[in-house]
C-alpha cells in the first residue's frame, strides 16, 4: 500500500518555486494545529472554549501581531519569504481585515509554512514559542 503521508523535506529551491500563497496555504494549517496542541497542553478547557482561545490567536489581526513580534529574529532567507509573500497579489478578500494586515498575516503564514515543509523544526518552535510567549 502506498503511503499517503511521506513527511518529506522540501529543499529551498522547490520551496523557491512554490507560490508563496501555496506555503501560506500550508502555514495557515500548521500555524493552526500547533495553536490547538499549544491550547490543549497549557489549559484544561472544553472543546467550544478551546476553540474561542484557539480564533483569538488564528486571525488576520493576531497574525498581523504575531509577524511584529517575531521580525526581529528573522533570519535573511525568512525575512525573504515574509517579504514576498506581503508583496504577493491578493487572491481573496478579508471581510472584517485591511489590506496591509491581511498581507502581513499572509506573510506570517507563509513563513510558518516555509519552515515546515523544510522540517526545520527547532526554528519553528522558537518563533512560535516568542508568539505563544506574548500572547498569554
Amino acid at each position: 500500500m502506498e503511503k499517503l503521508i511521506t513527511f518529506r523535506k522540501f529543499n529551498e529551491q522547490e520551496l523557491g518555486n512554490l507560490s508563496t500563497s501555496t506555503l501560506a496555504w500550508v502555514g495557515d494549517a500548521v500555524y493552526s494545529l500547533c495553536v490547538r496542541e499549544y491550547e490543549v497542553a497549557h489549559s484544561n478547557k472544553k472543546p467550544a472554549h478551546l476553540h474561542k482561545m484557539a480564533t483569538a490567536l488564528v486571525n488576520a489581526d493576531a497574525q498581523s501581531q504575531a509577524l511584529a513580534l517575531i521580525l526581529p529574529t528573522l533570519l535573511p532567507d525568512e525575512e525573504s519569504v515574509v517579504r514576498r509573500a506581503k508583496n504577493s497579489p491578493i487572491t481573496t478578500k478579508s471581510k472584517h481585515y485591511g489590506i496591509a494586515e491581511y498581507k502581513r498575516a499572509t506573510g506570517f503564514e507563509a513563513l510558518i509554512g516555509y519552515l515546515y515543509l523544510l522540517d526545520r523544526r527547532d526554528r519553528l518552535n522558537e518563533i512560535l514559542a516568542i508568539v505563544f510567549e506574548v500572547g498569554k
